[in-house]
């Protein structure tokens, strides 16, 4: 029986939960659309010849360049996360 109730009580609480978050969500979106959004600036055009002038020619791409990279970004992937204890 004490199971029964505390599985109502969580219930009950995490229902006080989500009604408290979702007014407070309301009461945030209300009042952001009060407020006016700022200005979005437009986005820069780029013509042709500049596009053109910044990479005139692409050079290939050296697979071997591409797979010491690849290698590399693992590498410093595997330094970054915690390595778990050996048992």
């Amino acid at each position: 029986m004490d199971e029964k109730k505390q599985q109502d009580l969580r219930r009950h609480a995490a229902e006080n939960f989500f009604n408290s978050f979702e007014k407070q969500l309301l009461e945030t979106f209300q009042e952001s659309e009060s407020e006016p959004a700022p200005p979005i600036p437009p986005a820069p055009t780029r013509s042709k010849k500049s596009k053109k002038a910044q990479n005139p020619s692409p050079e290939p791409i050296d697979l071997s360049a591409l797979e010491e990279a690849i290698a590399d970004i693992d590498q410093y992937l595997q330094n970054q996360s915690p390595q778990p204890p050996d048992s």
